[in-house]
């Protein structure tokens, strides 16, 4: 029948196993209604009442005895009953619903995935724009944080397994996003060891490829689209936070040194020794990926960096649209100064080096602080990266105060292993406190 197209009647259809409720809930209204009215009347005086307390049979009470007492106990008692059978009504009806939406859950497990998720809208949003092991660094402290966290990833690697899957099957690289996913899941974790696995057979195909690419690779193919694959598979591993490219068009990272030269390639650019003049993509017709755009307008604070500045940060601000977006969100946006000089990258750059290269693409005005590392970084430490052309990135206060540049400075330092890093839970700490004058 063609009412029954109608989305408001089919609530009423046999057998939805709601009309009862409704109804329960609908005779629990007219009797509170009810009841607040007898009560309100018996008190009330004025020939204007009079009335109401006929239709509501107030008057005919006080003819009996101790009627007017009488009238006040059954006016609570159906105040009480009408109570009831408004909760009961809700509480049935809203167990009715979800049980046929999610009949493998009872009552209990339905309210904590109703809470969880309504408590996911109070979270501040933070959004990380891109590449490397500094973006996974922050995303590891953030991971716990009462926060919504986003990463925005740079896509032009070409060297390692993520080369190989971009030359084999021209999808795009995917080893930073599975090293943001790895951050956010938790290195220790089953599911961080899991995508980070890698294949060591010698004479297979499989020799270096990580588990993680080729999850990624494989649900490019399903999905056909790289950003939603990635997107796809956080979701599938329960993975806090996100992480997306910030385009899904193919791309090659080029840039123009000093000497004139042009070099093409990501891993090219970086061996390549030399002081860079400028970064560009090739073509110049790339699109942005549209849920990064969307991530960037809701954000509630911005965080370009840490990472390689040329390489890694750079990249997606190459994009008009992307950094369109960013200038024109609301959000405190924050750049995470590196520790260290990369060799062929930012050789001698100071800490204002950074900053000045960062505005030349985004603009003077749009940086809210920069955080600084001031920690001691050990003479083991030094002498190691030093063999590399390597050194710390020196804080040059005087060229910020300058220029009026805010800044965080800290103790950001973090010696694990063979590497400098930034100290995680400091650096979400810094930035937990940049959100907590969001007020």
């Amino acid at each position: 029948m063609k009412f029954v197209r109608h989305p408001f009647l089919r609530w009423l259809l046999p057998g939805i196993k709601i009309k009862r409720y409704l109804f329960s809930i609908f005779l629990g209204i007219l009797l509170l209604l009810y009841s607040v009215a007898v009560v309100y009347f018996r008190f009330s005086t004025g020939s204007k009442t009079a009335f109401f307390k006929k239709v509501f049979l107030i008057s005919i009470a006080r003819k009996i005895p101790f009627g007017s007492s009488v009238i006040v106990i059954v006016g609570f008692i159906t105040l009480f009953f009408a109570i009831s059978l408004v909760v009961l009504g809700l509480r049935e009806l809203v167990g009715s619903i979800s049980s046929a939406l999610l009949p493998e859950k009872n009552r209990k497990e339905i309210m904590n995935i109703v809470f969880e998720r309504r408590k996911e809208d109070l979270k501040k949003r933070i959004v990380i724009i891109g590449g490397g092991t500094g973006v996974s660094t922050v995303l590891e402290g953030l991971r716990d944080k009462f926060v919504k966290v986003s990463a925005i990833v740079t896509v032009a690697d070409s060297g390692g397994s993520s080369g190989r899957l971009r030359k084999e099957m021209g999808i795009l690289p995917p080893g930073d996003l599975r090293n943001c996913l790895v951050a956010l899941a938790g290195q220790n974790s089953k599911i961080g060891k899991l995508l980070s696995f890698r294949f060591r057979e010698k004479n297979s195909c499989l020799n270096g490829h990580s588990m993680g690419n080729l999850m990624i690779a494989a649900l490019t193919r399903m999905y056909g689209d790289f950003g939603d694959a990635v997107i796809e598979l956080g979701k599938m591993l329960n993975i806090k936070g996100e992480a997306m490219p910030f385009t899904t068009d193919e791309i090659t990272l080029c840039a123009e040194f000093e000497d004139g030269s042009i070099i093409k390639g990501e891993a090219e650019i970086t061996e390549h020794k030399g002081r860079i003049k400028r970064v560009f993509i090739e073509p110049d017709t790339v699109k942005p990926y549209i849920l990064a755009l969307k991530r960037i307008s809701e954000a509630d604070v911005i965080l370009l960096g840490p990472g390689s500045l040329y390489t890694s940060v750079i990249p997606p601000l190459l994009l008009a649209s992307l950094t369109d977006t960013l200038i024109r969100s609301k959000a405190i946006k924050v750049y995470i100064c590196n520790i260290m000089t990369e060799p062929g990258e930012t050789d001698h750059f100071t800490a204002f080096d950074h900053v000045r290269v960062l505005k030349s693409i985004i603009g003077n005005n749009v940086l809210d602080y920069v955080l600084v590392n001031n920690g001691r970084i050990s003479n083991y430490y030094i002498q190691k990266y030093k063999a590399y052309g390597s050194e710390p990135v020196i804080f040059d206060i005087t060229n910020f105060e300058k220029n009026n540049v805010k800044y965080i400075v800290d103790n950001f330092v973090s010696e694990r292993g063979e590497v400098v890093r930034h100290n995680s839970e400091r650096i979400a700490a810094a930035i937990m406190e940049v959100l907590g004058g969001l007020h």
